[in-house]
C-alpha cells in the first residue's frame, strides 16, 4: 500500500519536510511532499528515524487532553503487519491508528498472510471511560485527508501571473468560471449566490458556467467589484534568472527581418544564404515566419524572415518581440509603406535596436536619401545625420553592401551584450508549428536560455510533449539546441499557438497537468462566451442577417492567424461570416462532413484533402477552394459575400410633363392634356403626380394618345394625352413624372 508524503505527515502530526528529509536520509528517492512511499517502508524508515511523530498517551494528560488514539499497543502492533517499530520514548505507547487500518478486513491471502484488525474507528473520539467525546476534538474531516487540493502548491511560482495587478478593493475573477467558483471568489454562500441568479432569472446548478455579463450582474447585485480576466489578458511573466557571470556565455544575436510586401526581404536573406528561398513562397510573398542561421566571421546570427503582406500583422509582432535586433527592409525606389510603418511600430513597442536597410539601390529610380527623409518622419534620424538609427544601403541582386549590414549587425549585438546560460532548463518561443501528415506536430521553437535536449518533458499553452527528434533549419538531425538557435521539435500532442512561451518542466506529469489547466481554462471561457450568445426564434425571423459558414483549414497555425484576421476586418452587419472550425493540416473527411452539415464552405490554405475526403466531398456536394496567397482567399470570400447580399432597388426618373388643360370623356376619365418638359413619358410606366410640390397620387398611366392615335412614348418638347389608372382628380398646373425602378448589385462598404 502506498501513501503520499504529506499524508504520512499529516497522519503523524510531523511537518511534511521533516518526514522528507528522514525518507531521502534513508536512501528513499522521493521528490516532492506528493511523492508516493510504501506504507511498511515509511513505517520502517519512520520508526527508526528521529521523524517519528511522539508517542500517544492512552491516558488523559493533566491539563485534560484527551488520548491521541485508543488502539491497544498489541493490536497497532499486529495491524502495522509485525514490523518493528521502535517507540520514541515509553515502550508500551500506543500507535495513532492510520486511515488503511480502518478500511475493515482485507480478503484472504492478501497482505502475506497478517492479520488484519478492525478498530472502532471512533475510539479516538470517545473518553477512555466510554463517555461521550471532548467538545474540542478536531472533527473527522481534518483526519480523513481525502481531498488533495494544493498538491502542487510548491510549485505555484511557475504559473503564469497576470499582467496588471487590480485595486485592493477588485476581486479578479477568470473568465468561464462556475457558479461554485464566483462563490468563492465572491466570498458568499452558493446558495446566497443561486438565489440571487434566480431573482435575475438565471437558473444555474452548481457546476454550469457563468457569462461574464451574467457574473458583472451579479456582482452588482451582491455589492462586490469585480474584474473579469480573460487568458489573452495574461501573459506568463519573464522570470528574473540569478544567474552568475561565471555560468553565462555569449548567445546567438536574434535578427527579425521586416518591412512592406515586395521590398525585398527574403530576396536578401536569400542572398545573404546564398539560397533560393523565395523561388518556394506563393506568389514571391513570405507566407509564414521562416528561422534561419548564417554564420559571419566568428559569429553566428539567427534571421527570422516575417511576411510583408497586411494580413499578416500578428506575425509581425510575434517576431518583432522574439528578437534582439530588427531589419526594417525598404526599397529605394519605393520608399516608406503602410507595412513599413507598422514595422517601424512593432519594433518600437517591443523595445529593441532597429536597423534600416536601404534595398535595390542598383535599381532605376532608387533613391537612398528619399528613403532616410521620410524614415526621419517615423522618429528614425540617421547616425550620418545626427541621429541614432543605423541605415545601410543594400542589394539583394548584385550582393553589394551585404558583409557591411552583416558587420553592422554584429556590432548591435555586441554593444547589447547577449548572454544565457546553457545549462538551465530550456525555455523559448514558438516562432511556427504545422501538422506534417507523415511526423504529426512539428513545432518551431527558439531557445532563449538554456539547453534543449531530445527526452525533455515540454509544455507550451494547451499542449505538452516530449521532445522525440529536433532538426535544425537545414533539416539535419540534432540532439540539442543551445540558446538563439531555432529547431523543429517532434512530439507535441497537439500544434499549439504560434508565440506561446515553451518551458522544458521536471517531467510529463507535470507537463500535462500545466497543459490541462490551459485547456480547460479556455474551455470555459469558450463555454461563456456562448451562454452569452442567446438568440430566440422571434430574433431569427425579425433579422435579415445572413450567415456565411467556413471550414479554414492551413498549413501553419500563423497564416491560419492571418486568414482569421483578415476575416474579422471584412463588414459583416448583413453577412456574417462564421468559421465553424480552425485547424492546421490537410482537409480530412470529417471537415468535409461537418461542411455538409452546416452549408460550410471550407477554405484550404497551402494544403489538400486526404483519404476519401474529395470523394465525399464531391457526393457531399462541399466546395472546396484551394489557395496559396492569402489576399487571393480573401478577395474571393468578399465577391461570395457581395453575391449574398440582396440587390439594391435604384430609382430613375424618365421624363416629366406638366398638366395644361384636363377633358373628361364618358368612357375614358379624365384627360390630363399635358406638354412634356423632360425626357420622355412612355405608356405604362410609373408616374406621380405632384401638385404645389406634394405627392398627391403614384401610380401608373393607363392610357397615352397624342392627337387620336395611341402612342408608345412621348419626347420632350410635344404635347400628349394621359389617363392615369384610377385617379380622377387631376388638375391644370400638376406635374406628372414619370419613374422605372431597377435592382443592381450592392457591395460590401
Amino acid at each position: 500500500m502506498s501513501k503520499r508524503v504529506h499524508e504520512i505527515a499529516k497522519e503523524r502530526g510531523v511537518p511534511a519536510k521533516e518526514i522528507l528529509q528522514a525518507l531521502r536520509a534513508a536512501g528513499v528517492n522521493v521528490k516532492a511532499v506528493s511523492s508516493s512511499v510504501d506504507e511498511a517502508t515509511a513505517t520502517r524508515v519512520l520508526g527508526n528515524g528521529g521523524a517519528a511523530p511522539a508517542p500517544a498517551s492512552t491516558t488523559p494528560a493533566a491539563d485534560g487532553t484527551p488520548p491521541a488514539a485508543a488502539a491497544p499497543a498489541d493490536e497497532t502492533a499486529a495491524a502495522a503487519g509485525g514490523e518493528t517499530a521502535a517507540p520514541a520514548a515509553g515502550g508500551d505507547a500506543p500507535k495513532r491508528p492510520t486511515r488503511d487500518s480502518l478500511q475493515g478486513e482485507r480478503a484472504p491471502g492478501t497482505a502475506h498472510g497478517r492479520r488484519r484488525v478492525v478498530i472502532d474507528s471512533q475510539a479516538s473520539r470517545r473518553a477512555p471511560g466510554g463517555g461521550p467525546g471532548q467538545s474540542n476534538q478536531p472533527p473527522r474531516r481534518q483526519r480523513r485527508g481525502r481531498r488533495r487540493r494544493g498538491v502542487y502548491d510548491e510549485e505555484a511560482e511557475s504559473r503564469p501571473s497576470r499582467t496588471a495587478l487590480a485595486e485592493p478593493d477588485t476581486i479578479q475573477i477568470n473568465s468561464g468560471s462556475t457558479v461554485k467558483d464566483v462563490a468563492e471568489y465572491l466570498a458568499v454562500p452558493v446558495p446566497e449566490v443561486m438565489k440571487q441568479l434566480m431573482a435575475l432569472g438565471e437558473m444555474k446548478t452548481l457546476t454550469q458556467t457563468l457569462s461574464d455579463d451574467a457574473i458583472g450582474v451579479l456582482a452588482t447585485e451582491l455589492g462586490k467589484q469585480v474584474e473579469i480576466v480573460h487568458s489573452e489578458d495574461e501573459t506568463v511573466a519573464e522570470p528574473v534568472y540569478a544567474d552568475t557571470d561565471e555560468q553565462l556565455v555569449e548567445r546567438a544575436p536574434v535578427v527579425t527581418i521586416m518591412g512592406h510586401v515586395d521590398h525585398g526581404k527574403t530576396s536578401l536573406l536569400d542572398a545573404i544564404r546564398e539560397t533560393e528561398v523565395a523561388a518556394g513562397e506563393a506568389g514571391g510573398i513570405t507566407q509564414h515566419i521562416g528561422a534561419y542561421q548564417v554564420h559571419h566571421a566568428d559569429r553566428t546570427i539567427t534571421f527570422l524572415d516575417t511576411p510583408g503582406h497586411e494580413a499578416f500583422t500578428a506575425m509581425r509582432a510575434r517576431g518583432a518581440k522574439a528578437t534582439d535586433i530588427a531589419v526594417i527592409v525598404v526599397a529605394a525606389d519605393d520608399g516608406v509603406k503602410p507595412q513599413t510603418q507598422e514595422a517601424v511600430d512593432h519594433a518600437k513597442d517591443a523595445a529593441v535596436p532597429i536597423l534600416v536597410a536601404v534595398n535595390k539601390i542598383d535599381k532605376e529610380g532608387a533613391d537612398p536619401t528619399r528613403v532616410r527623409t521620410e524614415m526621419s518622419g517615423l522618429g528614425l534620424q540617421p547616425v550620418e545625420w545626427g541621429g541614432e538609427t543605423e541605415f545601410v544601403d543594400v542589394s539583394a541582386r548584385s550582393k553589394e553592401g551585404l558583409d557591411n549590414l552583416l558587420d553592422t549587425i554584429a556590432a548591435m549585438a555586441e554593444l547589447e551584450d547577449l548572454k544565457a546560460n546553457p545549462d538551465a532548463p530550456a525555455s523559448g518561443t514558438v516562432i511556427e508549428s504545422k501538422l506534417d501528415p507523415g511526423r504529426g506536430p512539428v513545432v518551431t521553437i527558439l531557445i532563449m536560455r538554456g539547453t534543449l535536449e531530445v527526452g525533455d518533458a515540454l509544455v507550451a499553452g494547451a499542449h505538452w510533449g516530449r521532445v522525440r527528434a529536433m532538426h535544425d533549419f537545414l533539416g539535419n538531425r540534432v540532439s540539442e539546441a543551445l540558446p538563439g538557435e531555432p529547431v523543429e521539435v517532434l512530439g507535441f500532442d497537439g500544434v499549439p499557438e504560434a508565440g506561446e512561451r515553451v518551458r522544458v518542466v521536471e517531467h510529463e506529469r507535470r507537463a500535462r497537468q500545466l497543459a490541462g489547466e490551459r485547456a480547460v481554462r479556455l474551455k470555459t471561457e469558450s463555454l461563456a462566451r456562448r451562454s452569452g450568445k442567446r438568440i430566440s426564434l422571434e430574433d431569427i425571423f425579425k433579422s435579415d442577417l445572413q450567415e456565411l459558414n467556413l471550414v479554414l483549414k492551413s498549413d501553419v497555425a500563423g497564416s491560419l492567424e492571418a486568414i482569421e484576421d483578415e476575416i474579422a476586418k471584412l463588414p459583416q452587419d448583413e453577412i456574417s461570416v462564421n468559421v465553424i472550425r480552425r485547424a492546421v493540416g490537410a482537409v480530412t473527411e470529417s471537415d468535409v462532413m461537418l461542411a455538409a452539415a452546416s452549408d460550410a464552405v471550407i477554405l484550404a490554405f497551402n494544403v489538400r484533402p486526404v483519404g476519401d475526403a474529395r470523394a465525399v466531398a464531391e457526393r457531399e456536394g462541399v466546395e472546396i477552394r484551394h489557395y496559396a496567397v492569402i489576399y487571393r482567399a480573401i478577395e474571393e470570400l468578399r465577391s461570395a459575400m457581395q453575391g449574398m447580399l440582396a440587390p439594391e432597388e435604384v430609382e430613375e426618373v424618365l421624363g416629366s410633363a406638366e398638366v395644361r388643360q384636363t377633358f373628361r370623356a364618358s368612357r375614358v376619365g379624365v384627360i390630363a392634356g399635358s406638354h412634356v418638359t423632360d425626357g420622355k413619358i412612355t405608356r405604362g410606366s410609373k408616374v406621380r403626380l405632384i401638385r404645389d410640390g406634394t405627392v398627391v397620387y403614384d401610380g401608373e398611366i393607363a392610357s397615352l394618345r397624342r392627337f387620336n392615335e395611341d402612342a408608345r412614348e412621348v419626347a420632350a418638347g410635344f404635347d400628349c394625352g394621359i389617363v392615369l389608372r384610377d385617379y380622377a382628380d387631376v388638375k391644370d398646373g400638376d406635374v406628372i413624372e414619370a419613374y422605372a425602378t431597377r435592382q443592381v448589385e450592392r457591395e460590401l462598404a
